[in-house]
């Protein structure tokens, strides 16, 4: 099984490339729930930022759940 890559670009040729990417959208969404998209025309560097920004942010939430995880199980067993 591979994941469907779709050549966003193609929106923007003929019609019948046009609904051939709807479909191909359309097939990923519904037998796969995801894509991946290629010739989206958004900048590496922005990407990368975005990657950057994501990944600190899940560390961070990480560090957070890390510091009340005792709290949360305190909380857990007094309850029991």
């Amino acid at each position: 099984m591979v994941v469907p890559v779709i050549d966003f670009s193609k929106l923007d040729g003929t019609a019948a490339e046009r609904a051939e990417t709807m479909a191909q959208i359309d097939k990923g969404c519904k037998e796969w729930g995801f894509f991946q998209l290629v010739n989206h025309g958004v900048p590496k560097e922005l990407l990368d930022r975005v990657k950057k920004v994501c990944l600190e942010s899940y560390r961070l939430r990480e560090a957070a759940f890390m510091e009340s995880e005792p709290k949360l199980y305190l909380k857990y067993i007094k309850q029991q």
